[in-house]
């Protein structure tokens, strides 16, 4: 399955665990469509991605310049919920993650042809 399906595929999931009131899920399967693209990014920039999606948004946070914009929804995707299982109000993965689509560029021809050459624009 390509990158853009996966990541469709996820977000959808997210949304419809929103609408049964399934938070939790709904926060999972956003997390999941966000290591689909963070995933993608990396491959296209010729960087071999973990299987993990929090070390995969921890290298791309230290890698990508301090200001970013991708920065502060990596953040987003790096906290976790407190005591009662909750998220600050202000914070929505799953549109964090759409735009997150939309901040790293993904290339497929690069994807096609990943080197071995980092190469991190600001």
């Amino acid at each position: 399955m390509d990158w853009a399906k996966a990541f469709t595929q996820e977000i959808d999931t997210a949304k419809r665990a929103r609408q049964r009131g399934n938070e939790g899920m709904a926060r999972v399967c956003a997390r999941r469509a966000a290591n689909v693209i963070v995933q993608a990014y990396l491959h296209s920039m010729g960087v071999q991605p973990f299987r993990n999606a929090m070390q995969n948004f921890r290298y791309l946070q230290n890698h990508l310049a301090a200001n970013h914009p991708a920065q502060e929804l990596l953040t987003h995707f790096l906290l976790k919920v407190n005591e009662d299982f909750t998220f600050p109000n202000h914070i929505d993965l799953i549109q964090d993650a759409l735009d997150l689509k939309e901040m790293l560029p993904i290339d497929e021809q690069d994807l096609s042809s990943a080197g071995g050459t980092e190469n991190f624009p600001g």
